[in-house]
């Protein structure tokens, strides 16, 4: 009896406290708990506005918000009414077993089901409160799931609940990632310390980071508000929605910059290289890209972009010599291209260590010092003029705007160009000498770039920029015009002289770029190679670029691509690559020419052929490989089975063959590119979500 006396006395105590407090809280203290309770309510809760879409040169989206739906049932809720669940459980089977293809089917969906039904009351069940029935759901799917028989009873009576995941999406994945930036993404913090569910976005990296407040916009204010049976908010002050970011990207372009730079990486092994692809007229940067090994000195373990090179300055060597000759032209050092210039092998300037020349010679024209890219003849022709003063030639640079910032927008820590004097002027000569032809100076490509496009701009140095429009609600708001470092860098007259010499890079039977020669599109440019410099000593590795322009006769684009170290000279990869992006851009209309498949005959009256991709059928397609000037022949893959539920394997198919299988396969296919498929952005043998996206890339 005295343990049933404590236990009734403990519980007497227990719920006189209990009376007391209540009492006090609902009478005695009624009014300081009431102005509590409306205080909580009275909390100015900020509303986050929908972050700001980054679109392409042409309004396609490169980075936008998109909402995702988790699907899970609860087992356990008493709402779930047994003779209800049982009638509807063979419909929903085999609902679900056509929504999910290859998951299950509509008979294991139906043993499922009631295997997890009848264990709702066993008390040591797992996974019943939360069943994972389907993630990464978009609207329309998830919408398609409510409406199945049973589900659309409603949360309350079926159990189905969805949960949102807010992501910042990239359609095109990797496509100008680089460029495009990285948003940080975390739960909004109240004052009062607690988190809400608002998720808040804050941009990190490139357009994401450079642009964060106007991509962000305005947050409101929400109160929250008792009804008579919940909780609401009421947004008093409306959130504004973030700017979308009109680019210059432009997709096609970028994707064929991204393909060809990757695929020498993966040829010529470099450390890492970089490619940038502007517009001559406007300054836009049609696309930039950036690879660097994932491993310094293991190379099976691939490329990946880190470092936004393209910004970044190092010594780019011989394509310095464009730049020195542009001064030499202005300031009539050499009028006549013509002018023979004394080279030799080897030349001992000042006391300094001789310069020499690969290929070395009497003497060169003033047009062959750059075709023949001759050391030589770039330093004599510099110090004739500014050896007794090695720093005008600094200044000089700077008259011009080399040394300008550019301010890219969208771009964190953008280098400018530096060279390096000291106070002994005969130090100071030598070391002129070799600035002339790119050594003692530091230049990111984008500079080098920007003084090439203003050559094949008929002089006018126009300042590069990533950006076009803002936009507010569907509305054009600002347009960024096009801006100029300098309005003229040079005459129209020198200008062409300059294209002329770097379109004999090229077409000289002695240029350094003459194995780049081609029938298809004519182009100028500049091959350069330097030493790299290491903990102050030039190692024997090498830094290999190539810097031009295309076409030649109306340029509309300008190009430069680097290589850190690899296997090929200046031309065999920076030129390759510089090559094949022309061709391609050309091959698919890009150049204000049509979409032209047929090889152009050249001089000798003999063509050089192209391959001619044809779907693969019974039919016997080389009957018009002749009538289409083609040397050879690829058959496309063509379709085959396929395991069911899972996402076919389209690579090697032709568009419309592949089309036809995922559409076939319920998936909405978006493509980009011309040409086979190269790649696609659902895994071969994964599982397919019904109506899911799946991009593929094309290629020739």
């Amino acid at each position: 009896m005295w343990r049933y006396f404590l236990i009734s006395l403990a519980i007497t105590l227990v719920s006189a406290v209990a009376v007391y407090r209540i009492v006090q809280t609902t009478i005695v203290k009624a009014d300081l708990w009431n102005e509590k309770a409306m205080a909580s309510f009275g909390d100015v809760i900020p509303a986050i506005p929908e972050r700001g879409k980054i679109l392409a040169d042409n309004g396609s989206i490169l980075a936008a918000n998109v909402v995702f739906y988790d699907a899970k049932i609860d087992w356990k809720s008493e709402a779930i009414k047994q003779d209800t669940f049982y009638y509807y459980l063979p419909a929903l089977s085999d609902s679900l077993a056509a929504f999910f293809p290859g998951r299950k089917t509509a008979k294991q969906w139906e043993r499922e089901f009631k295997k997890k039904f009848e264990q709702r009351k066993n008390p040591k069940a797992r996974g019943l409160r939360n069943y994972a029935l389907a993630s990464n759901l978009t609207r329309e799917q998830r919408d398609r799931l409510r409406s199945f028989p049973f589900f659309n009873k409603g949360s309350n009576k079926s159990g189905l609940v969805f949960s949102e995941q807010l992501r910042r999406s990239k359609p095109y994945g990797s496509i100008a990632s680089r460029s495009i930036g990285q948003v940080m993404m975390d739960k909004l913090e109240l004052d009062s310390g607690r988190y809400d569910d608002q998720i808040v976005m804050h941009g990190l990296t490139g357009l994401e980071g450079a642009f964060d407040s106007l991509l962000y916009g305005k947050n409101g204010q929400m109160q929250e508000v008792q009804s008579t049976v919940r909780t609401l908010r009421w947004e008093h002050v409306p959130a504004v929605n973030g700017y979308d970011l009109l680019t210059t990207i432009n997709v096609e372009i970028q994707d064929i910059v991204e393909q060809e730079l990757y695929d020498m990486c993966l040829e010529a092994e470099p450390l890492w290289g970089t490619a940038i692809v502007m517009d001559v007229e406007s300054g836009e940067i049609k696309a930039v890209s950036n690879f660097e090994r994932r491993d310094s000195f293991d190379i099976s373990k691939g490329y990946f972009e880190k470092k936004n090179y393209a910004f970044l300055r190092n010594e780019t060597g011989s394509v310095m010599k464009v730049i020195s000759m542009l001064v030499a032209l202005e300031d009539s050092i050499v009028v006549d291209v013509n002018e023979r210039i004394p080279t030799g092998h080897t030349w001992a300037y000042s006391g300094g260590r001789p310069i020499s020349d690969a290929h070395g010679s009497t003497d060169k024209s003033v047009t062959e010092v750059i075709s023949h890219s001759s050391n030589i003849g770039i330093a004599k022709i510099v110090t004739s003029k500014y050896g007794s003063n090695p720093k005008a030639f600094k200044e000089r640079l700077r008259e011009i705007g080399f040394f300008d910032p550019f301010n890219v927008v969208g771009i964190k820590g953008e280098s400018t160009p530096f060279m390096y004097f000291g106070n002994h002027d005969n130090s100071n000569r030598i070391q002129l000498s070799r600035m002339s032809f790119g050594y003692g100076m530091s230049t990111p490509p984008i500079y080098t770039l920007a003084v090439y496009n203003a050559i094949a701009n008929n002089g006018r140095f126009v300042r590069p920029t990533l950006l076009k429009q803002l936009r507010h609600d569907s509305e054009i708001d600002s347009v960024i015009p096009v801006t100029y470092v300098r309005e003229r860098i040079c005459s129209e007259a020198n200008a062409l002289k300059l294209r002329e010499m770097m379109h004999a890079v090229v077409h000289d039977p002695h240029g350094t770029g003459k194995s780049l020669r081609n029938s298809i599109i004519d182009f100028g440019g500049k091959t350069g190679t330097a030493y790299v410099l290491d903990k102050g000593r030039y190692t024997s590795m090498k830094r290999y670029s190539f810097c031009g322009f295309f076409p030649y006769d109306n340029p509309k684009y300008s190009c430069m691509v680097v290589f850190e170290r690899g296997k090929y000279g200046a031309a065999g990869s920076s030129g390759k690559v510089f090559q094949r992006i022309a061709m391609k851009m050309h091959a698919r209309g890009m150049l204000d020419n049509g979409r032209d498949y047929t090889a152009a005959i050249d001089s000798s009256g003999v063509g050089k052929r192209g391959t001619m991709y044809v779907t693969a059928g019974k039919h016997d397609a080389r009957s018009f490989v002749g009538a289409y000037a083609a040397n050879s022949l690829v058959k496309m893959r063509s379709p085959r089975s396929e395991a069911a539920g899972k996402v076919p394997d389209v690579k090697g198919m032709g568009i419309r063959d592949a089309i036809d299988v995922l559409e076939g396969a319920g998936l909405k296919v978006k493509f980009t590119g011309v040409g086979y498929v190269h790649s696609q952005s659902l895994h071969p043998g994964s599982n397919i979500v019904k109506g899911a996206e799946i991009t593929l890339a094309l290629r020739n």
